[in-house]
């Protein structure tokens, strides 16, 4: 976790040093720049939105009661300020050429447009799906590769590995809880 980022939420950040101000913003930039900027596709915009979503959360950091998942409550901030951002915008799409910030739509789609917002939450949420596939231990990535990827059968999985089906259904079972917690942490339940 950034080291100053946390005094954003734990003490007032107006009467903090400027220099402890400079580096809590450098830091909540860093974490948040790059998402933004993957959604919108331009600097400038990119820039003003970061600003916008650090003084939100200054606004609101009274709202977050657990320290530990600043990290996720940041992000889910500036990407709410962003989509907010698109939506507002949304009247003026000529302004936004929506094939440079989507390069991916989904073939089985082929006519069907989603608003810009919805496509831009599907593409963040397979992106993190990408990410939670990365942190899972390297047992639980070999077999969801195996799975998914490779399309071979608890029986083919359990020979080439030399363990049991059972080992393999539970690893498999395991690999998809992680992910599903961590989904549901970072996005929340959609019902």
């Amino acid at each position: 976790m950034p080291n100053h980022l946390v005094l954003l939420f734990t003490s007032n950040y107006y009467s903090l040093p400027r220099s402890l101000q400079q580096s809590i913003y450098y830091e909540f930039y860093q974490m948040v720049y790059p998402l933004i900027y993957f959604i919108l596709k331009d600097h400038g915009t990119a820039e003003d939105i970061v600003q916008e979503a650090f003084l939100r959360a200054i606004r609101k950091a009274d709202q977050l009661k657990d320290v530990d998942k600043l990290e996720g409550w940041i992000k889910t901030l500036a990407r709410n300020v962003t989509l907010n951002h698109l939506r507002k915008f949304s009247r003026n799409r000529e302004e936004l050429d929506a094939e440079d910030v989507f390069q991916h739509r989904d073939p089985s789609l082929p006519n069907a447009t989603l608003p810009v917002e919805e496509e831009v939450e599907l593409r963040l949420m397979r992106q993190s799906i990408a990410r939670y596939l990365d942190e899972l231990k390297p047992d639980y990535r070999q077999m969801i590769e195996m799975r998914w990827i490779q399309n071979l059968s608890y029986k083919e999985m359990a020979a080439a590995l030399n363990v049991t089906e059972g080992t393999v259904r539970q690893k498999l079972y395991r690999a998809r809880e992680a992910i599903r917690h961590r989904f549901h942490e970072e996005w929340g339940t959609r019902e």
